[in-house]
């Protein structure tokens, strides 16, 4: 089970993935959100991330669903600004 922190501390040494929701730079109402995952399998590297353009609960769930397929325990919400606040989070499945 992913557990979604506020902190970065939270995770202590273990894996995370970290969800950063931004505004967007051409439309300051739109929020976006930024992430990345890196894994290697077998030599081979796979990276997921997040889609240029697309809306904040769309992309929070692919990174949650990104943590759940790789085994990571933590995913963190970085969100000094307040952007995207935990009430506005779709639950995870």
């Amino acid at each position: 089970m992913v557990q979604v922190i506020e902190r970065l501390e939270d995770a202590g040494a273990a894996g995370y993935i970290k969800f950063t929701p931004y505004r967007s730079p051409r439309d300051h109402n739109r929020i976006l959100g930024s992430w990345q995952h890196g894994v290697s399998h077998q030599g081979v590297a796979s990276i997921g991330m997040s889609l240029l353009g697309t809306p904040v609960k769309d992309d929070y769930k692919r990174a949650y669903n990104e943590a759940v397929q790789y085994g990571v325990p933590f995913l963190w919400v970085d969100d000094p600004a307040g952007l995207f606040p935990p009430a506005d989070r779709p639950t995870p499945p």
